[in-house]
């Protein structure tokens, strides 16, 4: 994943929770890789003070501005979730498709900690019903997150995307995901739109 992909970036401002501020909060200067600022996954932005804030606050790229993590925007989350205490940023990522915990990498195993792993595998769960994806990012390195168990998937290269699988099998499905040449999983997608519009056609008539 070259840069941060949310659903939240470039838009307009979603709806806060009453009360919650970043404050001294500044955790997703350092996680996500904004090309507009040169800045890699993992690394603090130049620009940013870790707990004061933003040296260019002002004129600060879009994808910034337009960013709010799920903390900030959800409030069944609790307290525990602020990114300056779980080490965790969630973000609603690719229009909603993916729920994504980037990890700070000082703290690597902080999302396996409680009540964090116990949140995501229920969320994980929750999104097989409507095809969300759950996944960890510390830097690249992406671990998707399933009901029974993590598929390590390592480094994502800027090129790659992370794609969910389902395969039947007699005693229902199993879910799975990979990562793949991004040109390739777009193919993909185009060939299933069109066997989904010759079967509509084929129904149709």
């Amino acid at each position: 994943m070259a840069a941060f992909e949310t659903a939240q970036t470039g838009r307009s401002a979603p709806n806060t929770v009453p009360g919650r501020a970043c404050g001294s909060c500044t955790l997703c200067c350092k996680v996500f890789h904004i090309i507009e600022t040169e800045s890699e996954a993992g690394q603090w932005c130049r620009h940013c003070k870790p707990g004061k804030g933003c040296t260019i606050y002002e004129t600060r790229p879009d994808r910034c501005r337009g960013f709010f993590c799920m903390w900030m925007t959800q409030s069944g989350l609790g307290p525990e979730w602020k990114p300056e205490k779980s080490k965790l940023v969630l973000s609603i990522e690719l229009d909603g498709q993916r729920i994504a915990a980037h990890v700070d990498p000082s703290v690597p195993g902080a999302w396996r900690r409680s009540p964090y792993y116990e949140d995501l595998k229920r969320w994980s769960a929750e999104g097989l019903q409507v095809q969300r994806q759950v996944s960890v990012w510390i830097g690249q390195h992406c671990i998707v997150i399933l009901p029974d168990k993590e598929i390590d998937l390592g480094t994502v290269a800027d090129d790659e995307v992370v794609v969910s699988m389902a395969q039947m099998t007699q005693s229902g499905p199993v879910y799975g995901a990979e990562k793949m040449k991004r040109s390739e999983a777009e193919a993909r997608q185009q060939q299933w739109v069109e066997a989904r519009r010759r079967f509509e056609t084929q129904k149709g008539n």
